[in-house]
């Protein structure tokens, strides 16, 4: 039997067995799972169970349900992921049995795509790729700061644009160590991508640690170090 493990400050306060079709988490004490904090809405996610496996859902909380560190609406839970909710961690744990079972389910999913509907897929994602590409072309990448530092906003307007602590740097950056290049965004057929330069300093897209170049989207958040930016596009008018 699947279970959550409630934990705060690093102290298992609950263990909840897994014994119905669907277990709700909140403030409110009709929840399966009660936390008591402010932080945590009255009816803050829940976790259903369905053929063998677990999907977490966001029920359009105040502060928002994250599965390991990953801002989620609906989430299909694995064992050992981590779930936070306000200050409070919830850890949840498969049977070998039940993992073995999720395994099996998730294969038999994959087997039922058949050519035809790969081919539909494949078409589908093309199709939105083109749009999403015709929509960007004439449009110019903004990257606005939203971290209190006072970056303002700055026009993505060269092919090139050096992310840094040097001086050449078009987004010119702070900090005892912070290098001279951090990352670079360039302009590419298929829109903007941003690439880390140097592994001593993290470079994260939406939460999320980078390794090699990463497209951007609209409002995508990128942090280096302390700093912390959106993108964006805008209609184009003198670009370089």
């Amino acid at each position: 039997m699947a279970r959550v493990i409630l934990v705060f400050n690093k102290k298992v306060i609950k263990e909840y067995p897994f014994s119905k079709d669907s277990m709700t988490i909140g403030r409110d004490e009709a929840n399966e799972i009660v936390i008591d904090n402010l932080a945590v809405s009255s009816h803050h996610a829940r976790i259903d169970k369905t053929g063998g496996i677990y999907i977490l859902t966001d029920l359009q909380s105040t502060n928002g349900t994250f599965a390991n560190d990953k801002k989620i609406t609906s989430y299909k839970l694995q064992h050992k992921d981590k779930i936070t909710i306000g200050k409070h961690l919830l850890f949840f744990a498969m049977s070998k049995q039940e993992q073995a079972k999720a395994k099996e389910a998730e294969l038999d999913k994959t087997m039922i795509l058949d050519t035809a509907q790969q081919k539909e897929l494949l078409e589908k994602q093309a199709e939105k790729k083109a749009k999403d590409v015709s929509a960007q072309q004439g449009k110019m990448g903004v990257i606005s700061f939203i971290d209190g530092s006072g970056g303002g906003e700055i026009p993505l307007t060269k092919k090139l644009t050096k992310i840094g602590k040097a001086e050449t740097s078009e987004i010119r950056l702070g900090g005892l160590f912070m290098p001279p290049t951090a990352a670079t965004i360039s302009r590419r057929p298929n829109g903007y991508a941003i690439t880390p330069i140097t592994k001593k300093t993290k470079v994260k897209v939406n939460n999320e640690v980078i390794k090699e170049s990463h497209y951007l989207k609209d409002f995508d958040t990128i942090e280096i170090g302390s700093y912390k930016c959106q993108f964006y596009h805008q209609e184009s008018q003198n670009e370089k």
